[in-house]
């Protein structure tokens, strides 16, 4: 099984299409052009998207189109959503211990906001995002990050994507889950090409079953504890970041917008700071399992995410560790 996934992320991870239609849609209406419907736009779209721009506003400079996009992208109101199968693929691979990467073309800050908006954040060893051209930066990622051609794979839903994955020598896996069509994604000639990504996870040895849990999430607590292997660390308080995804019993649906039944994150939050300063401990391992132990106890929770990160390494921004826990 390949070490190393860089996913692409528009179309591969989430389902951003018809946000882009819209703001693309929204460019050329300050340029006085007719508008692009879903299929038309997928057809005639290309990475780096300036070639795209050139064959329906050539006389627009791409500053102003790259602003009046993102404008457009700021003001409108369509919805981005996380693709069926995404977050259980990404959780079947970090579960075996595979590294996970974003190469994306999309806008910088507009994929920082998102990454974090849909709680995807935490899967990724590193992001790269507004890449023009991803054959220009590929190399230069994987040598940073220790991958081989031969334990890589870049997952993307365009034919650059794949150009990128040819570039670099390493596998392409294209899926048909977002902005190019299947001719011309098989043009490209991917090593594979698939309908999603739960097809992918049947060849690894698991059928994803699509996401529909309503979750109930807690980000970055600071917990306060005595912890770390050497003595003289676990005798001084330090502070630790805490996030915690959790699965209720009982659907928001059926709450009728009552507490009762649901899950309280308030008092999570204040029984996870009672645990953390019940008993000092070596490992933020051992933190992280008593808190899910916790939660899945005493709350009316199926399933549990807990991650920790601790402040301890100048050369990092944090050291961490993932746990994911359930009932059933």
């Amino acid at each position: 099984m390949k070490k190393h996934w860089i996913f692409d992320w528009s179309g591969t991870v989430v389902d951003d299409l018809g946000l882009v239609v819209w703001s693309t849609n929204y460019v050329l209406g300050k340029y006085g052009k007719p508008e692009l419907d879903r299929e038309e736009f997928r057809r005639s779209f290309c990475l780096p998207y300036a070639d795209f721009y050139r064959q329906y506003v050539p006389e627009g400079d791409m500053d102003e189109v790259e602003a009046l996009f993102r404008e457009g992208f700021d003001v409108s109101d369509v919805k981005v959503t996380v693709l069926p199968y995404a977050r259980e693929f990404l959780d079947l691979l970090k579960s075996r211990g595979c590294k996970l990467y974003v190469l994306s073309s999309m806008c910088a800050k507009a994929f920082s906001e998102q990454v974090v908006e849909l709680g995807m954040d935490h899967y990724f060893e590193e992001t790269y995002a507004g890449v023009l051209d991803k054959r220009e930066v590929i190399g230069e990622m994987m040598q940073v990050h220790g991958m081989g051609q031969e334990n890589t794979v870049f997952v993307g839903d365009m034919t650059h994507d794949v150009d990128t994955a040819h570039h670099a020598g390493i596998m392409s896996l294209g899926v048909l889950t977002g902005y190019n069509h299947s001719a011309a994604l098989a043009e490209s000639e991917p090593t594979m090409m698939v309908k999603d990504l739960n097809v992918v996870a049947k060849m690894l040895g698991s059928d994803l079953v699509e996401n529909t849990n309503e979750l109930v999430k807690i980000r970055g607590l600071d917990l306060p504890t005595f912890i770390g292997v050497p003595d003289e660390e676990r005798a001084e308080q330090q502070v630790l970041k805490v996030h915690v995804d959790m699965t209720p019993e009982v659907k928001f649906s059926a709450m009728n917008d009552e507490i009762e039944g649901g899950v309280d994150y308030y008092q999570v939050s204040l029984r996870l700071n009672t645990v953390a300063l019940e008993k000092p401990r070596k490992l933020i391992e051992t933190l992280a399992a008593d808190l899910a132990d916790v939660i899945l106890s005493e709350y009316p929770v199926t399933k549990v995410r807990v991650e920790i990160e601790k402040f301890i390494m100048s050369n990092t921004d944090h050291v961490g560790v993932e746990l994911f826990r359930s009932k059933v």
